[in-house]
């Protein structure tokens, strides 16, 4: 190979490195991990301690801290949440390893890249080595969409608005790792399935409470009914541990193959994480 396309070649591959940010080293035994988040967040981060022990990561730990609504974005934690100061504590002990973040959308809430930016840094002060992930989940109101409608809603906020928020904080950072958990990709396919006629785990879109129905969603608003998080903490557990879904034992509990549709919506994302050549 002559010697300027040689040249040329490893600059294109630094900056390719560069623009991923960091690779994945697999954990052996599990991350101490921190979650903070609102309701459409929680349920999956809630699951996680369990799930990995299962998956084989018995030294995962975590910590979950709540907000509802807009109030579970990076920013109103930082400036106005009770739960500040305990954040900032199991921050400060420099033994998080993972910090997971999430926010609700565009012109909603405080999840600029300049909320995300202060608990990163205030994170990097402890542990220079922290890795973060941010969690997109669906948006609002979504039994209201058809899946034309609402699947275009979450391709643009997601692909637009949130990797373009994971490239920012990858490119201030480029010794850590940033990587997305698409999770909320796994509604959309639920939905699809239920206009077309074929999800029949559920009675509706929407539980119906004093019918005893369930849903994928439990309100108008779009909480995640069980199927919804079972998918989710898939979702979740995959994309932070790597692990081969189809060969783990677990059981969700439903006739559709959640597993399968939870590894094709972490294969679909080229933000979630990028793994070392060895795996």
């Amino acid at each position: 190979m002559p010697r300027t396309r040689l040249i040329l070649l490893i600059l294109l591959l630094a900056q390719s490195q560069a623009l991923h940010s960091a690779t994945a080293a697999e954990p052996t035994r599990g991350y101490k991990s921190l979650f903070i988040g609102h309701s459409f967040f929680v349920p999956m981060a809630r699951g996680m301690t369990t799930h990995a022990h299962r998956a084989g990561f018995p030294l995962h730990e975590q910590l979950v801290f709540f907000e509802g609504g807009d109030r579970g974005t990076p920013g109103y934690f930082w400036e106005n949440s009770r739960h500040s100061g305990n954040i900032k504590k199991a921050l400060a002990s420099g033994k998080i390893e993972l910090f997971g973040m999430t926010w609700t959308g565009v012109g909603r809430g405080k999840g600029t890249f300049d909320h995300f930016k202060l608990w990163v840094d205030y994170a990097l002060k402890f542990n220079p080595d922290t890795t973060f992930c941010l969690a997109m989940p669906w948006g609002r109101h979504p039994a209201r969409y058809k899946i034309a409608e609402f699947e275009k809603a979450m391709k643009e906020a997601h692909q637009r608005d949130f990797h373009n928020l994971i490239d920012r904080l990858r490119k201030a950072y480029p010794n850590n790792e940033f990587f997305c958990i698409g999770y909320g990709q796994g509604a959309v396919e639920l939905k699809r399935l239920y206009h077309a006629g074929q999800l029949k785990d559920v009675d509706g879109q929407t539980k119906n409470r004093d019918k005893g129905t369930s849903g994928i969603f439990t309100d108008a608003l779009g909480h995640p009914d069980k199927i919804m998080i079972e998918l989710g903490q898939l979702i979740w557990l995959a994309t932070i541990y790597d692990v081969d879904l189809e060969q783990y034992d677990y059981d969700p509990g439903f006739k559709l193959d959640l597993k399968a549709i939870a590894t094709q919506v972490i294969a679909d994302d080229d933000h979630g994480r990028h793994w070392t050549s060895d795996k």
